[in-house]
Formats: C-alpha cells, structure tokens, sequence
C-alpha cells in the first residue's frame, strides 16, 4: 500500500476514535439523568444515521468520498469545539445533550458511507482485501480501546473536555485527508434529485445477484451475531453464576478471534473465493455461538467466543472487498449506504426478538442466533455467483 493509504488510514482511525469515545461520553452524561434520557440520547445519536444514510451515500456518489469527507471532518470539528464551549457556559442539560447526539449523528451519516467507499481509490482488485482488512484491524482495535481510554477521558477532563479532544482529532483527520491525494479516482453523478438517485441504488442492489446476496448476509448477520456480545453473553452470564469479568473475558476473546484473522488477511490477503470463505465464516461462527449457549463452565465459553470471533473475522474480512469490488464506482458511496443500512434495521427488531426469547431463558436467545448465522452462511452458499466470485484474480 501507499503512504498516502496509511496517511488516510491515521486520519480515519482518529476519526473512529472521536466518534467512538464521544459516544461513551454523551451516554455517561446522559446516565446523570436517568435510563429514560440516557435512551432518548442514545437514540438521537443512532437514529438520524438510518434515516439519513441513504441521502449521504447519493452526496457522496455526487461529490465524491474525498469532498464529503473533508466536509464531515470539518464539521465535526468545529461543532464538537463549539458544543464544548456551550456546555462549559450552561451546563450538562438533557436538552443539550441531545441535540449535540442529534448534531453530530446528522454529520456522521454523510461520513460513513464516504469513508466506507474511500479504500476503493487507494487499490484495485489485486490490493483491495488486504485494504480493507487494514481499514477494518484498526477500527476494531481502536472501537476496543475506546471504551477505557473514554472512561478515563471523561473521569479526568468531563464532557467538556471529551468534546474538546475528540474536535482535535476530527481536526487532525481533516489535516491528514487535506495532505493526501489518492491514486485514484471515481466519476461523480451529478444526477437529477436525491430520492431518484437513492432508489437507483436500491435498484441496482436488488437487480445484481451478488450484491443482493450479500446485503441480506448482512442483514441476518447483523441481526444474530451482533446482539450475541451485547444482549446474550450478561444474560448468559448472570444465568449461569459467573461475574462480570467472565463476561468481559468471553466478549475480549471474541473480538481477538476476529481480529487475529483480519490481521492475517491485512498481511497475507484473503482466499481466492471470498464469498465461499465468508459463507463459512458464518457457519464457523454459528458453531462458537452453539458452543456458548452450551457452555456450562467458563473457560469453555470463552473458547467458544474465540471460535465465534474467528468466524466473524473470515465473515467481515472477505465480505467487505468482495461488496466494494461488487460495486460499480459510480455507485460507491450509495451502496456503502445501503450496507450501513442493512447492518442497522434489522438489529433494531432482532433485538426485541432475542429479547423476549431471553425470558424463557437465555440459552434459547443464543441458540436463536446459532441458527440465524447458519442461514445467512447458507444463503451466500445457495448463490452460485458468489461462491465462484472472485476479487483481485489475475
């Protein structure tokens, strides 16, 4: 890879860093308050990226990643900093908070979709995996340390001093993007208006078999793997007698499993048929989920999380090049969109479900996700057209 890749990979892992520990920052705040605000805050951080997303990846496909970028940069740092200032003269207010959540998660909604496109301009299909394995090794990274080192930002310096921070790293990520130039380049669609141009993206998804196949992969993943860390894995744990560190060690094992492969991926590349390997990446992973919800002794559940992890890796490592290289570059941006999108809705529902299951018991939430993952596996399997495609195949 270029020096300019990893000039833009240091301004997006600053980028990622910002978002992640103002999150952890605004719902501290919000916990003052109580669950009721601390849900409406947490909500007005998340919801304007679903409802705004598709109108950020037809900007992007209109502007290009780099303008959109250098534009959301700029923003989140002048309005973290001027957020800053207003909570220093009033005070942490409800109110406050979620209009600064509601501000920055507008601003974020153009970014992702950007930023999701932008590996593209810096490597073909030869180098385009390991790109992405790079890109997604760090935000894996940084998403784990951000947690602590956020604790420990707003325990020593308060929200104040949060928003402070994260506006200098959107400042520093706006000066590295601003110093590059990638190699190459996308041709920009003026196009006619902003609901036309989004559903000619969804057109597009639908009509192509390959990206089709993997947005609804995304979608069952998304709704019976990510709820596994967050939902089942407490519920598991209390159910079972083990403590909180129990808990924290199974959820630390599988995110080592999935980024021990990204990191091979990142420096070995991935293997020739990436939709076969990240069909069974589901299928390994739903064996670490079935292996979890089996589990009665400790070590034995975080063995499980690890092998869930490893499945999770080959998943999102041979995915991720497979959509972009998938993706027509006049679509970039608005198909990065649609895959933010389908890793969103249906967390939404499957999380209630998985939910209400966990009242008959824990195991039977888990074991669902066990079964969820196993079709999605299934389902990239079934499609001839991803099993035999490949990326970067001379």
């Amino acid at each position: 890879m270029t020096r300019a890749f990893y000039g833009w990979l240091a301004g997006a892992t600053l980028s990622t860093f910002g978002d992640a520990t103002l999150f952890f920052a605004l719902g501290w705040a919000a916990s003052a308050f109580g669950p009721h605000v601390t849900g409406l805050v947490l909500t007005g951080f998340t919801l304007p990226r679903a409802v705004l997303l598709l109108a950020g990846g037809v900007l992007g496909d209109r502007w290009g990643p780099r303008r959109v970028l250098l534009t959301c940069y700029f923003l989140l740092a002048a309005l973290t900093l001027l957020l800053a200032a207003a909570f220093h003269l009033t005070g942490t207010t409800a109110t406050l908070l979620l209009l600064t959540a509601a501000v920055i998660g507008t601003v974020d909604a153009f970014a992702l979709p950007a930023a999701g496109a932008f590996p593209r301009l810096f490597a073909d299909d030869a180098k385009l995996p390991k790109a992405m394995a790079l890109r997604t090794s760090t935000q894996q990274v940084v998403t784990l340390a951000a947690g602590p080192l956020g604790g420990v930002l707003v325990a020593a310096a308060g929200l104040v001093g949060a928003l402070v921070i994260d506006g200098l790293t959107f400042l520093m990520a706006f000066a590295c993007l601003l110093a590059i130039r990638p190699p190459l380049t996308i041709d920009t669609t003026p196009g006619e208006s902003v609901m036309k141009d989004a559903l000619d993206g969804i057109r597009l998804a639908w009509s192509e078999p390959v990206l089709r196949a993997l947005l609804l992969t995304v979608g069952l993943t998304a709704a019976f793997v990510l709820p596994v860390t967050s939902l089942c894995v407490p519920l598991l744990a209390r159910s079972q007698g083990w403590p909180a560190s129990q808990a924290g060690l199974i959820v630390g094992a599988t995110v080592a499993g999935s980024l021990l492969v990204t990191l091979v991926v990142a420096r070995l590349g991935g293997f020739a048929l990436p939709g076969t390997a990240a069909a069974l990446g589901c299928l390994v992973a739903a064996g670490g989920i079935t292996g979890l919800a089996l589990s009665s002794v400790g070590y034995a559940a975080v063995l499980s999380g690890f092998v869930q992890g490893v499945g999770v890796g080959l998943f999102t490592s041979h995915l991720a090049p497979l959509f972009v290289a998938s993706t027509p570059r006049s679509h970039l941006t608005r198909l990065q969109s649609l895959l933010s999108l389908a890793q969103t809705l249906p967390l939404i529902a499957s999380m209630n479900l998985l939910g209400g299951l966990a009242t008959a018991g824990p195991r039977l939430a888990v074991l669902t996700c066990a079964a969820g993952t196993t079709v999605a596996g299934a389902t990239l399997l079934s499609v001839r057209s991803v099993r035999r495609a490949v990326v970067g195949v001379p």
